[in-house]
């Protein structure tokens, strides 16, 4: 069970170099065609904190044609997890378990952008919350959808408020994302192929998933349902199945339609094509590809956005 002790460090009194505490977050601005996130990973085991800060404007599968990206993998971890400022510009706070606020300021870029949760943590390992929770640890962790490095992870959708300044120019953040948090084991040659795709159509309609990911297999059977909830008109119905069919060119999403049932056996179905898309080197062997998807629903007229990530660990040979 996720509670207000989760902003803090988990360290654990003797951490390999391999444990990592993490945290998510995104923003997107549909009228000028523009994602963000802000990325960052605390090893404690090694005394450093790796940070993105990254934005794109466009449908590109190259890594230099993006609108701006700050990657800085060896800046000293914070005393806090809950409260800190990274020499290379990025300050982040969590003022509680449902409020942060993240700030960046370099090289022309500045953020200054509050996330305040629209309902509480989803613990994909808490049975009382997710449908597809196993209760022995082993399994728990083979059922994540990322291995141990989901060991112990929660998602949750926010109403994200503030400001992207570019070269002097602001633009007014409004919209509706989810973020994630997650501590544990990570090692760097034995991540998982997994998807995190969400849809957010209003405050009361966002739906997020997690799945497992194998690029080998044929389009329609290439993910595997592992968790995820909908938040529909204030309450949060977990996901217990889910089947994604995804176009590509090349490992870069086009288009997808995706289908999930709630523990209700309310059918949720999304058609959406990407906007903008970028090949995010997550870790030195960890590439995907990370989209901004525009969604539709059959029962709404409005859009909603969402991201679309596929994680393509590359040390796994391919056949």
């Amino acid at each position: 069970m996720i509670s207000d002790r989760d902003i803090e460090f988990h360290t654990p009194a003797n951490p390999s170099h391999s444990w990592a505490e993490t945290g998510y977050f995104f923003f997107y601005i549909p009228e000028h065609n523009t994602l963000a996130w802000i990325y960052y990973v605390h090893r404690a085991g090694v005394g450093a904190t790796e940070y993105h800060v990254e934005i794109i404007d466009r449908w590109s599968d190259s890594f230099q044609d993006c609108l701006f990206s700050d990657v800085t993998n060896y800046n000293p971890i914070p005393v806090k997890a809950s409260r800190f400022s990274l020499p290379g510009g990025l300050s982040y706070e969590a003022l509680s378990l449902s409020a942060y606020h993240l700030k960046y300021d370099s090289s022309g870029v500045q953020i200054d952008v509050r996330m305040n949760a629209l309902m509480p943590p989803y613990d994909i390992h808490d049975p009382e919350m997710d449908p597809m929770a196993a209760i022995d640890a082993a399994t728990a962790i083979q059922n994540s959808g990322f291995g141990s490095a989901y060991a112990s992870h929660f998602d949750m959708s926010v109403h994200a408020t503030g400001t992207l300044t570019i070269n002097g120019v602001d633009y007014p953040i409004d919209c509706i994302s989810t973020m994630d948090h997650s501590w544990g084991e990570r090692w760097e040659n034995d991540y998982h192929p997994m998807a995190w795709i969400n849809a957010h159509f209003s405050k009361d309609y966002v739906i997020h998933s997690i799945f497992h990911f194998d690029q080998n297999a044929k389009i329609g059977e290439q993910h595997t349902f592992r968790h995820g909830y909908a938040l529909l008109n204030g309450r949060v119905r977990g996901l217990k199945g889910g089947s994604v069919r995804t176009i590509r060119n090349g490992i870069w999403p086009i288009y997808s339609e995706i289908e999930f049932i709630d523990v209700d056996d309310l059918k949720h179905i999304i058609r959406g094509s990407m906007v903008c898309n970028h090949p995010w080197q997550l870790y030195g062997n960890c590439a995907s590809a990370l989209a901004m998807a525009k969604w539709w629903s059959p029962d709404l007229s409005e859009p909603g956005y969402g991201i679309y990530f596929d994680a393509w660990p590359t040390n796994h040979v391919r056949v």
